[in-house]
Order: C-alpha cells, then sequence, then structure tokens
C-alpha cells in the first residue's frame, strides 16, 4: 500500500452552532482568520460561527462561508501543529464535497484566503436567492444502486416530471433535486421499490439546473480571481479528475452549481492509488463515514473529532514513508527501469552515464535534507535520462507523476517537465 495522506473537506450541511470554538479557543491562527473573514463578509463570523441561532447559521449565504474559514483555519492549525514536532505532513492530493472543493483549492494554494472568502460569500448569496421561492429541495435516496436509481428517475421523469440527479455520494446513496411536489411524489416510487428516501434539510435543489439563476454572479466572482496551479493535486467534483491547470479550476467551477457532484468518482480515483490515510478537516465527518463505507474505518479519520489520534496516525505514516526511497532512489530506479533506444556511444555517454553518475552524487544527501531544488535537479537528470534513452513522452510524465506522488512532493516544478504534476 502506498504511503499516501489525503485531505478532504466538508460541504454545506456540515455547520452546527459551536463548530470550531475549541480550535478558536486554542489557536491564534484560528482567530486571525476568523477577523480576516469578519472584515471581508462585513459581519462577526465568531458570533454567527458561535451564537448564532442555528435558522441563521444554515442558510446558505452564511453556511458555506462559515464552512470555508472554519475548515480552513483547523487545517491550517493542524499543520502548525505537526510542523511543531519536527514533521511535514505528506498531502498527496486534497478534494472536498461541494464547497469543500473551494477549500481545497485554498488550502492547496491555488488561492489566496481573501479572495476565497469572497468567492464563496458569493457563491452562498447567489444560490440562496436563486432557491428563495422554496419550491425545490433535494432528497438522498439509499440503498439502490445508482444504474438501477438512474433507471427510475428517468422511468419517473417520461411522465412529465423534472427531478435531477445532484450527488453521487456511494454505490447507494444518491441525492436527487427537483421541485418540492416532484420530489414527494419521486420518495412514494421509489420507497414502492424498496429504497429508502429521506428529505435533506436543504434550501434549495443544489447541483441542477434549478441553480441556472445563480450561474452568472458567481461566475462573474469566478473570473475576478487569480487561480494558479495547486500545489498539489486538488480532485474535482465535476469531473471525478485532479485539475491540471488554473484555467481547468475555473471551467469546472463555473458549472459546479448546475452539475451533479461525483463524490464517489472522486473517491473511487484516490483509493486506485491505494491511499494509506483520509483525514477529513472540517466539522462532523460526513465524508469519512462516506469514504469508510468503500476503504474501511481504519483508514479515515476526523480531525476535529480526535485531533491527536489524527497527528499520530500522520507520524506513523511519516515513519513508514522514511523506509521507502526518497526521491533521488526512486529517479535512480526509474532510470534502471526505462528501455534505452539510443545507441549512439556518445549521446549515451554524456546524456545518460554523465547525468546519472550526478544522480549518485546527491543520493548520498540524506533524503529528508534535499532541498527543494536539489529535487528539482534530480528530476531534470532524469528527464535527460529518458530524452536521451528516447524514451516516449507520456511514459517520462507518467513515471515522474509517480515519483512525485509517492514522495509527496508534487508541487515541485522541474524545468523540463513542468506538465508533470
Amino acid at each position: 500500500m502506498m504511503n499516501e495522506l489525503v485531505i478532504v473537506f466538508p460541504g454545506q450541511g456540515s455547520q452546527f452552532v459551536g463548530m470550531g470554538k475549541k480550535w478558536f479557543a486554542a489557536h491564534e491562527s484560528v482567530r486571525e482568520r476568523f477577523r480576516q473573514a469578519s472584515d471581508i463578509l462585513g459581519y462577526s463570523l465568531e458570533d454567527l460561527c458561535f451564537e448564532a441561532e442555528p435558522k441563521e447559521l444554515t442558510r446558505t449565504r452564511y453556511a458555506q462561508v462559515s464552512l470555508l474559514v472554519v475548515s480552513y483555519a483547523m487545517y491550517e492549525a493542524a499543520m502548525r501543529e505537526v510542523a511543531s514536532r519536527g514533521r511535514k505532513a505528506p498531502v498527496s492530493a486534497m478534494t472536498g464535497h461541494s464547497l469543500g472543493e473551494i477549500t481545497a483549492l485554498l488550502a492547496a494554494g491555488a488561492v489566496s484566503f481573501e479572495d476565497a472568502v469572497r468567492l464563496v460569500k458569493v457563491r452562498g448569496e447567489a444560490m440562496e436567492v436563486c432557491a428563495a421561492d422554496g419550491s425545490t429541495g433535494m432528497i438522498a435516496a439509499m440503498g439502490m444502486p445508482v444504474a438501477d436509481l438512474e433507471k427510475c428517475v428517468e422511468d419517473f421523469n417520461a411522465e412529465g416530471h423534472d427531478v435531477q440527479v445532484s450527488n453521487y455520494n456511494t454505490d447507494t446513496q444518491t441525492v436527487l433535486s427537483g421541485t418540492l411536489d416532484d420530489l414527494k411524489s419521486m420518495t412514494s416510487y421509489l420507497e414502492e421499490r424498496d429504497c429508502r428516501v429521506a428529505k435533506l434539510n436543504v434550501a434549495g435543489a443544489f447541483h441542477s439546473t434549478f441553480m441556472a439563476t445563480a450561474v452568472p454572479a458567481f461566475v462573474e466572482a469566478i473570473e475576478k480571481v487569480g487561480f494558479t496551479e495547486p500545489d498539489v493535486p486538488v480532485y474535482s467534483g465535476v469531473t471525478g479528475r485532479a485539475y491540471g491547470n488554473a484555467s481547468e479550476i475555473k471551467d469546472a467551477l463555473a458549472v459546479q452549481l448546475t452539475s451533479p457532484v461525483r463524490w464517489s468518482g472522486v473517491v473511487s480515483a484516490l483509493a486506485d492509488r491505494d491511499v494509506r490515510l483520509w483525514i477529513e478537516v472540517g466539522p462532523k465527518q460526513v465524508l469519512k463515514k462516506m469514504i469508510a463505507g468503500v476503504v474501511g474505518e481504519e483508514d479515515v479519520l476526523g480531525l476535529d473529532e480526535d485531533p491527536e489520534r489524527a497527528y499520530q496516525a500522520i507520524d506513523r505514516l511519516i515513519e513508514r514513508r522514511r523506509s521507502e526511497p526518497g526521491l533521488v532512489g526512486l529517479c535512480m530506479g526509474a532510470v534502471a527501469a526505462t528501455r534505452n533506444r539510443n545507441f549512439d556511444d556518445d549521446a549515451y555517454t554524456e546524456g545518460v552515464i554523465v547525468p546519472y553518475r550526478r544522480l549518485q552524487e546527491l543520493d548520498r544527501i540524506d533524503k529528508d535534507e534535499l532541498t527543494d531544488e536539489q529535487k528539482r535537479t534530480a528530476l531534470d537528470l532524469l528527464f535527460t535520462i529518458m530524452k536521451t534513452k528516447q524514451v516516449p513522452e507520456a511514459e517520462q510524465q507518467d513515471r515522474v507523476r509517480s515519483i512525485l506522488r509517492r514522495t509527496g512532493d508534487s508541487g515541485l516544478r522541474p524545468a523540463m517537465g513542468a506538465s508533470a504534476t
């Protein structure tokens, strides 16, 4: 099993009055984020999160931005705690459910805190206005395989209804959006087919075409944000894949409000990487329960539920990683594993033997003492060798991506292979 750590952030529905209070009391960095956000929002986030009535905090315009700030502040505080122990959390990927995806982009360095708060403020307000008439909502269908449920939706809609799949949460939990009247009829339709149904306490038909009027304001806000490539891969709930560049982030977020959340696809893609540890960072453990159903409970933790257990799990993960070859060792292994197609002796000496000797020199340095510049040098040497050996471009990129993923260095940008991450 690969020693990878994935951080996941929750979406709307995980909020509760008092969320983040113990983190606020214990960490100055959390208090500072609350102050910064309050200045941007024009109201006290502290009062909203700790003193407001549940009905007020549940409003979309408040729940979303509150969850963003609380979850990200928790993440920052946790990473500082890990660093204070002389460690660096080996985060290999991040993702989030709906709103949580923006928190993941923030944590991965793809957007500034100020821009993220402004963006989510607009997102929540636009979605609340869109659903203000109270005529739409969402239900969760449980216990029915996705393909069967999709067939039920298709057959139901053939009778003149408009119910849409809005969340693919697990193989047997799917969320539907529609008008309240259609959802009431759909509930009976599904229950007659032995499917359990629960009405969700949300204010509208999120992640469906019923949110179309919220899109223009959100897209306008997106265009004002200077996104950059994430430091670690962030998986999109729209596509189920990791973002490739900043342009992809804007494109996916622009359709996020009216597109279904493909959460089960994201979890499946990450599970295929044999992730060792998943940590949900934010209030409650909604995502933890979903993920545990796929990968097993032992591999999934909730930071807010038990911070010390999460820190200890990170410590154990770091220790296991130390027994693995470092980035330079993996580069040397990749050299040995690639086939040579260049039989020009002089070119081979210059482009393979000489760079490999430089890799051997770098390998004498303790892997934990390597600087980012030395790691980039090692990767560039590997690219030189593979190019000389006439390794196909796609294979070159795949090998480097694999190395960066295994070492937790996905944020590195080797000069000769900038697209490798």
